[in-house]
């Protein structure tokens, strides 16, 4: 692992208030998007960065060998209103395997956003789209991470739109990485009015749901004085992460007593045929989910909530890389949620219900103790689950309608009443 390089940068930058994914096209042409904002010093202007990556192999070819395709960009506001249009048009020599990058910049200011992006293949007419939300507020102390796959020096007579301070940051725009090859992923984030104080910083990689997978020591910095904004730039080997999936980067900043972080997830897959060790599937093409309501129950919080704001590319994308090592697991949960569907009731479908969710996430009970009306008794069930820690769920039939709610459980963290017992007692109706 590489130690963090520091560069000294003049702009100064507001913050994307979103950890989602880059946003991957549908359509005939498949392309990434990604986005990072910057303040146009001494304005209430911001400036949205716009990165796309794209393979030139998907395109047709004059008899030239050279690709022609244009970019189209609208931004649309929250009241519906056109705030800003950009195109590129861009003509690369063909070649097998070559990918292109492009950026740009549109003026923007804090509001909610929508971008939207069209790539067209002029030579046959074939399209790709994808649209992505965008919250931008006012500037903080930490910019948010900009993923790349490569960072290099940049001359200094450089004009690149991708170039940062001394660098050029080549983007990782549809914020996937396929190991052994693309092993190395960087980012660059900077920090903002800081100028003469010490700081603590520290990079480390994490999956989804918050598990460290690699993190550095953390670091002494003394920012220059007078400086406006530092860019920093590291790399993380992503040879350390035990299973493919969605992972993030976490960059820690600690100053003046305060410690403020900013993360941006990416996909980690695994290229089975050249690299043996690595067990799992490919990443693919992404499937139809066919269980979409029934997959939400399993993530994390943190991970619904990446999943939510993801298009339903994006969804599907996300739920082909879940899954991505664990074939039998996918199996397994897709026989739960079939399974399920026994436990609707009424107008609420299998997954809405209290034994049907259950049984979506825990899978099938080793034993059920049912009991109808009788003696003191409401109608209720037990469901055992025998193993590493013995857990059991009841659910009560209150109502007397057949729809059965959960009143305990011994798993931590589920509904579960004290008085559960009391519940499932005649007397205990309506109290």
């Amino acid at each position: 692992m590489r130690g963090i390089s520091i560069l000294c940068m003049l702009a100064i930058c507001a913050v994307l208030n979103s950890s989602d994914l880059a946003s991957v096209s549908t359509g005939d042409i498949r392309f990434g998007i990604d986005t990072a904002l910057f303040n146009y010093t001494g304005t209430d202007t911001l400036g949205l960065e716009i990165y796309e990556q794209l393979n030139i192999d998907q395109f047709s070819a004059g008899q030239d060998s050279v690709v022609i395709f244009t970019t189209t960009i609208i931004l649309i506001s929250e009241d519906g209103d056109t705030t800003a249009v950009d195109q590129w048009n861009s003509e690369i020599s063909w070649a097998p395997g070559r990918s292109a990058v492009n950026s740009t910049v549109l003026p923007v200011v804090p509001g909610s956003y929508i971008l939207a992006v069209t790539v067209t293949d002029t030579g046959n007419g074939q399209q790709g789209t994808v649209t992505r939300n965008l919250i931008v507020e006012s500037a903080g102390t930490l910019s948010e991470i900009e993923l790349a796959r490569a960072v290099v020096p940049s001359p200094v007579e450089s004009t690149n739109p991708l170039k940062k301070g001394e660098v050029l940051v080549f983007p990782a725009a549809d914020g996937s990485y396929e190991l052994p090859e693309e092993h190395m992923a960087y980012y660059y984030v900077e920090i903002y009015n800081l100028g003469g104080a010490s700081v603590e910083l520290q990079g480390r990689l994490e999956t989804s749901s918050g598990e460290t997978v690699f993190a550095r020591p953390w670091v002494s910095l003394t920012i220059p004085e007078g400086a406006e904004a530092v860019g920093l730039v590291d790399s993380l080997d992503l040879r350390v992460a035990r299973s493919s999936g969605l992972h993030r980067v976490v960059f820690g900043l600690i100053a003046q007593n305060d410690t403020l972080e900013v993360d941006k997830y990416l996909m980690i897959g695994r290229n089975l045929e050249s690299e043996d060790e690595f067990i799992g599937e490919t990443t693919g093409e992404p499937v139809e989910i066919p269980y979409p309501n029934h997959f939400r129950l399993i993530l994390t919080d943190t991970e619904a909530d990446l999943y939510d704001g993801l298009d339903s590319d994006g969804r599907k994308r996300f739920y082909t890389v879940y899954w991505q090592g664990a074939p039998e697991q996918r199996e397994y949960f897709e026989e739960c949620c079939e399974g399920s569907a026994r436990y609707s009731s009424g107008n609420r479908e299998a997954w809405e219900t209290d034994r049907g969710r259950v049984y979506v996430i825990y899978g099938p009970p080793d034993d059920i103790e049912s009991e109808l009306f009788q003696g003191t008794q409401i109608p209720y069930e037990i469901w055992y689950y025998y193993g590493g820690r013995n857990d059991s769920f009841v659910f009560a039939d209150r109502t007397g309608a057949g729809s059965y709610e959960q009143v305990y459980s011994s798993v931590e963290g589920e509904i579960s009443y004290t008085n559960w017992e009391k519940m499932i007692s005649t007397t205990g109706i309506g109290g």
